[in-house]
């Protein structure tokens, strides 16, 4: 899957991507702030060029766009030293990962980011693996549970009974490394295939 490069519009985010995808050979795309929404699901990574954030007291455009990506990798680069806890602390609480600052030199930035990016590649190739892991059976379970339904109307669907369901339910959570259903259906909503869910 691509990378995609968020920045804003203008000489130095088209300046900063031009740097970066020609140093990391990996797969690109870029957009500006607020034009990719519905489909960042179909990215490795997202990489975010917050030289339009500011310390200033009220949160900017850009920060109120970042703060609703739905990702689960997002690495931030280029960003004011100075950040206030009230822009930091909510994207911390995300598990966006702070890389360089607005200050870092290109070497650092590229070894960083080639370092990040890999290392989340790795990450999402052993999550693509828990997910052939799981057996077919498990995979539905695991679809029908996104849906909220106790175990009872589950089973009912998939014409088992509540005991086959709840042992097939502690094999996946054993499996996909989660300890309820809010985190296996969390999971199951980034890892399965759209169609199944």
């Amino acid at each position: 899957m691509p990378i995609l490069f968020l920045s804003d519009s203008g000489l130095h985010g088209d300046l900063l991507y031009s740097l970066v995808s020609e140093q990391l050979h990996f797969s690109w795309e870029k957009s500006e702030f607020g034009r990719q929404k519905h489909c960042l699901k179909n990215y490795d990574a997202i990489i975010v060029d917050c030289f339009a954030l500011s310390a200033k007291s009220t949160p900017s455009a850009e920060f109120n766009f970042l703060k609703n990506i739905e990702h689960p990798r997002v690495l931030l680069i280029n960003f004011p030293l100075d950040l206030p806890s009230h822009i930091t602390k909510p994207l911390e609480q995300r598990k966006f990962q702070f890389l360089c600052d607005n200050r870092a030199g290109q070497k650092d930035l590229i070894s960083k980011l080639g370092f990040a990016i890999q290392n989340s590649r790795v990450q999402n190739d052993s999550e693509s693996r828990s997910r052939f892991l799981l057996t077919k059976r498990e995979q539905e379970i695991l679809a029908q549970l996104t849906t909220g339904e106790p175990n009872s109307i589950i089973a009912s669907r998939l014409h088992l009974s509540e005991h086959t369901v709840k042992n097939h339910m502690y094999n996946i959570f054993r499996k996909i490394g989660v300890k309820n259903r809010l985190q296996a259906s969390n999971w199951a909503k980034l890892h399965l295939q759209v169609e199944r869910i």
